[in-house]
């Protein structure tokens, strides 16, 4: 290839990877204008006052600290949740995770519309790029798959998770990336949480929350 073909084809890429940027400028701008009354927000800053509890054992930890929600989780195969009592139905509701330390082969996201224990939505991701949207029905979860993507920030760095519910139509991003869109009408609302957990590797995990966040979504004119 001579240096006017290369120069040319690194001309077309960088205009791709710029309109692909602003593609994803203007989704994030257009799902910003959906936004309605803020209904709840929490940083975390203090536990005073707070909705979310601390606690500790042998296999778990999750408490308050240098302003952000931090959860460990230190036996392989397990996971820890805690949701708050606010329930939620439309909504958009950002949150930001961060893995901390430990395995990056772990699992870490948001809760929503949890009715009980048994039946709740789980929004995952994991430090090594994965993600998958999760259905507990009856104490039972429902086939998914783990997926793959470049759009998740990997090991010990920050990932900015957006869920948008909407009757029957979810829409999950991380870092303003789509990265998947789910139907499902078993749950209209319910209360929102956080997951940390080690799956089938050797803990700790451990991540943080940070910049809780959850709006209305605005009425259609």
């Amino acid at each position: 290839m001579d240096c006017r073909k290369l120069i040319q084809a690194c001309l077309i890429a960088a205009v791709l990877v710029c309109n692909l940027s602003v593609s994803l400028a203007q989704d994030a701008r257009h799902n910003d204008d959906l936004k309605g009354e803020l209904l709840y927000q929490e940083n975390f800053s203090t536990s005073k006052g707070s909705l979310w509890a601390a606690s500790s054992d042998g296999n778990w930890t999750y408490y308050f600290d240098s302003g952000r929600y931090n959860m460990i989780v230190y036996r392989m195969n397990s996971w820890k949740s805690y949701a708050i009592k606010n329930s939620y139905s439309n909504f958009i509701m950002d949150v930001q995770a961060r893995q901390e330390g430990g395995t990056s082969d772990n699992v870490y996201g948001v809760i929503i519309r949890k009715i009980d224990w048994s039946n709740y939505y789980n929004f995952l991701i994991s430090g090594d790029g994965y993600y998958q949207m999760a259905k507990m029905e009856n104490g039972k979860w429902s086939p998914v798959n783990w997926k793959i993507s470049d759009a998740i920030n990997v090991g010990n760095a920050t990932n900015l998770i957006r869920i948008i519910c909407k009757g029957d139509a979810f829409s999950f991003y991380v870092n303003d990336v789509l990265l998947e869109e789910y139907k499902d009408s078993s749950f209209s609302s319910g209360n929102i949480g956080l997951t940390a957990g080690t799956n089938y590797a050797i803990g700790p995990a451990r991540v943080s929350f940070d910049d809780l966040s959850i709006w209305q979504i605005k009425s259609s004119p």
